[in-house]
């Protein structure tokens, strides 16, 4: 889930960083507006992003709760602080708290293996392992788990609010947001672990 969502924001600040916004602080508010207007860039964006990890009924209950996560998302921009061709921005940005319940799915899963994992064959024959028995391995039943922690985050309804300082950097008259760190990512996407 984490590398799907940086890969979406790399495109989206590049785009952000074209865009007509004249300071620091009304380039971090378009940055942000853009996710909370569902802007037809981050939904095309998000589509191709998880069309690479989710399939079927997965992909779409996994893009309501993106869309349903930018869509609530409240932000306050609290400083803004230019020294030259560099400036901060601070935001306080209040998303949903999915981080406790991938918590609690990875939690579950390896706590109820047996729900979740199905026993394979290996395809070694008997002579082949010198036991005189087959292998046999355990596979994750991707498909229930996804459901199983795809139905948890469906369930949340508790906000977080975390602080995030964007980097900004002046280039030909014009403000650039700075590439975010993995750890802003997630909180914009509520699933930051502390």
């Amino acid at each position: 889930m984490k590398k799907i969502l940086l890969a979406l924001f790399v495109c989206l600040l590049t785009a952000c960083s074209l865009g007509i916004a004249g300071t620091p602080k009304e380039k971090v508010k378009e940055f942000l507006d853009k996710y909370k207007n569902q802007d037809s860039e981050v939904m095309d964006n998000l589509d191709e992003v998880i069309s690479g990890e989710y399939t079927g009924e997965f992909k779409e209950r996994y893009k309501t709760l993106m869309t349903n996560q930018y869509k609530d998302m409240d932000y306050k921009i609290t400083e803004e602080v230019i020294d030259g061709d560099s400036a901060v921005v601070s935001v306080d940005i209040t998303v949903y708290d999915y981080s406790n319940a991938l918590n609690e799915a990875d939690r579950y899963l390896s706590e109820h293996e047996d729900e979740f994992y199905k026993k394979s064959e290996d395809e070694t024959t008997k002579e082949e392992n010198n036991t005189g028995s087959k292998n046999t391995n355990k596979v994750l039943d991707n498909d229930k788990y996804m459901d199983y922690k795809l139905g948890l985050l469906e369930k949340v309804k508790d906000k977080k609010t975390y602080s995030i300082d964007f980097s900004l950097t002046k280039e030909d008259n014009t403000w650039k947001l700075d590439s975010l760190s993995d750890t802003d990512i997630e909180k914009i996407h509520g699933i930051y672990s502390e």
